[in-house]
């Protein structure tokens, strides 16, 4: 009796424990278990909590009476995975813990894991306490990190990370599989600047996101586009055929841009400069990949809007020229190594003496210029004495310094160092006429914010008063901003500096702004001058600009004569300055010292313009 009673006790303390575990275990999220693999192969379910009914959408009796509609729920995908991982478990005794993808009984996908204790019985038998957690949100905020990391936030494309990731695959595949072909398209938006400018930021990114969509459109599942920043995006083709098949991507995306769109209720066309690169088991670096196709964009950016070029092994030579070149010029900027040469304005209406001017037969261009006209000042003109390369003409090293901004420093230098160079005549030869220095501008001087306070400055430091120095301001800078270029030429103007506008009619010459520029003087680009034939289309062209500036009060400058023909054929038409080599090429300092020495005073005084 008393035994039984201790029995029925037992059964009792038994029962208040798995109640008590019982409510515990439907209290602690996800599901609880007591798995057994048996020595003799087969499996099963000791103990489910409650929570299998949530997690696995099956009740504990069900999971206990048949275990094998639990492990059913592992995606395909994951289920080899995790057998392995349960093997080890049971082999070396060690905790057991995976992560899987389960899909219950309704379709809903879930993130689970599974971690659990292992112990073996007497008997042989496997035993697993374990405990499968429901991770789904915190895989979700995981996959939501690496998506971010990943991709734009912007357009949602891939960023610059997972394209790097993406080129290095393509890289590998392209050294082990010889017909496998790849291409990366590098594209940069034309004048996307002018769309935030004038239309907004919050414009400039829709019309970001419609070009991602956009672009999506021309490419297979296999391909990427993805944004890498800016208004910069990259295509990555997989598996082509050739660069025909490229080609005719590349070529339908520049028409599909062609198609207007409507931002804020404007219509916008916006082109686009594509460089294209075929990948080669050559690369090794996606770095490389990117730097080539970006290098051939550019090329293809400077050639005209809305083109595409292919990159070659030249385009990445000529690269790494200029970047050299540009170092180049930093140090030259350091080391004092650009100097001025002086090319004389003469007056080609009037002789030194008054008469008409006459080119002598059989003398030298110096003594053309000192025995035959009147020097009216001269044009500082930049040079660069490169320690190795010897000279260094400006159209090898301008256009770089005005891309990289170095021609601010150079300009600097060239204005003060013209000016005291006059300063210094004037004062040497003082029975001279006044002649007049003239020093040319580039866009980036225009926009410095100092320009003004610069040119007062190198005028009180020289001694010189405004009316010694002339500004040549080329018409595309000009009527780039036509109210600014305005109020800078007038603030030049009450200072008695003079100004020209240089390479007239050899780009977008417009007439409508000419008359409100406060101007003194226009030039005509050499390339009318050197072309000139009497009744051509550059002769009526010279003929029309000169008849203009007479109309408008303005001085004509003639720059590029060489042959006595077109000085003859420019007096005709009443061209009163020029310049050129028939009269002299630019001189050394000291050269022009030594010809104003010998060559004795010019008495008349005679101001350009």
């Amino acid at each position: 009796m008393r035994r039984e009673l201790g029995d029925a006790q037992v059964r009792i303390e038994r029962k208040q424990a798995q109640n008590l575990l019982q409510t515990l275990a439907s209290n602690i999220p996800g599901m609880i278990y007591t798995f057994v693999h048996h020595s003799h192969d087969s499996v099963a379910f000791e103990y489910i909590s409650l929570g299998c009914i949530e997690l696995l959408e099956l009740t504990s009796d069900k999971i206990l009476e048949n275990a094998s509609l639990c492990f059913a729920q592992i995606h395909i995908d994951d289920r080899a995975g995790c057998y392995v991982a349960a093997k080890e478990s049971a082999q070396t005794l060690k905790p057991f813990s995976y992560e899987c993808r389960l899909i219950t009984p309704s379709g809903k996908p879930k993130w689970v894991q599974a971690n659990a204790r292992l112990e073996c019985r007497e008997n042989g038998d496997i035993v697993w306490h374990g405990v499968l957690l429901d991770v789904s949100d915190r895989k979700q905020a995981q996959e939501l990190i690496i998506h971010n990391a990943l991709h734009d936030p912007l357009t949602n494309l891939p960023n610059r990370t997972l394209l790097v990731e993406r080129l290095e695959l393509a890289i590998n595949r392209a050294k082990r599989v010889k017909t496998y072909r790849y291409a990366v398209l590098f594209l940069d938006l034309d004048r996307f600047k002018v769309i935030n400018d004038s239309l907004g930021h919050l414009a400039g990114d829709q019309l970001l996101k419609t070009i991602a969509q956009k672009l999506k459109t021309h490419l297979r599942e296999v391909d990427l586009v993805a944004r890498i920043g800016g208004d910069e995006f990259v295509i990555m083709l997989e598996d082509i055929s050739g660069i025909e098949k490229v080609i005719q991507i590349t070529e339908r995306i520049l028409t599909d841009f062609e198609t207007p769109l409507i931002l804020n209720d404007s219509e916008v066309v916006i082109s686009t400069s594509i460089g294209i690169v075929l990948g080669t088991k050559d690369y090794s670096e996606a770095s490389d990949l990117l730097r080539d196709a970006d290098i051939a964009m550019y090329r293809a950016k400077a050639q005209e809007r809305s083109s595409y070029k292919v990159f070659n092994i030249k385009m990445h030579t000529q690269a790494v020229d200029r970047l050299t070149l540009e170092t180049d010029i930093r140090k030259a900027i350091e080391r004092e190594e650009f100097v001025i040469y002086y090319q004389p304005i003469v007056d080609i209406l009037s002789d030194a003496h008054g008469g008409q001017s006459q080119h002598v037969s059989g003398t030298s261009p110096t003594e053309t210029w000192l025995q035959g006209v009147r020097l009216i000042g001269f044009e500082a003109l930049v040079r660069w004495q490169h320690p190795t390369r010897g000279f260094v003409l400006p159209e090898e090293f301008v256009p770089i310094a005005e891309e990289t901004g170095l021609i601010v420093q150079i300009d600097r230098w060239m204005l003060y160092t013209a000016c005291q160079q006059l300063a210094n005549w004037k004062t040497k030869f003082a029975n001279h006429l006044p002649l007049k220095m003239s020093i040319n501008l580039s866009a980036q001087d225009i926009r410095q914010a100092s320009l003004l306070e610069d040119i007062d400055q190198t005028l009180a430091k020289t001694g010189l008063e405004g009316d010694s120095i002339a500004l040549e301001i080329t018409e595309s800078m000009l009527i780039e901003n036509i109210s600014s270029a305005i109020d800078l030429l007038t603030e030049l103007k009450a200072r008695k500096i003079q100004i020209t506008i240089d390479d007239f009619g050899s780009g977008y010459s417009s007439l409508n702004y000419l008359h409100r520029l406060p101007a003194d003087n226009l030039k005509i680009d050499r390339s009318f001058v050197s072309q000139m034939e009497e009744g051509n289309r550059n002769y009526q062209v010279v003929s029309t600009i000169i008849a203009l500036s007479n109309q408008l009060g303005l001085a004509v400058i003639a720059e590029g004569i060489e042959t006595p023909q077109q000085l003859h054929w420019l007096q005709q038409l009443g061209c009163k300055l020029g310049q050129g080599y028939l009269f002299s090429k630019p001189l050394s300092h000291e050269t022009v010292e030594a010809l104003l020495a010998q060559y004795g005073s010019v008495k008349e005084n005679c101001r350009l313009g």
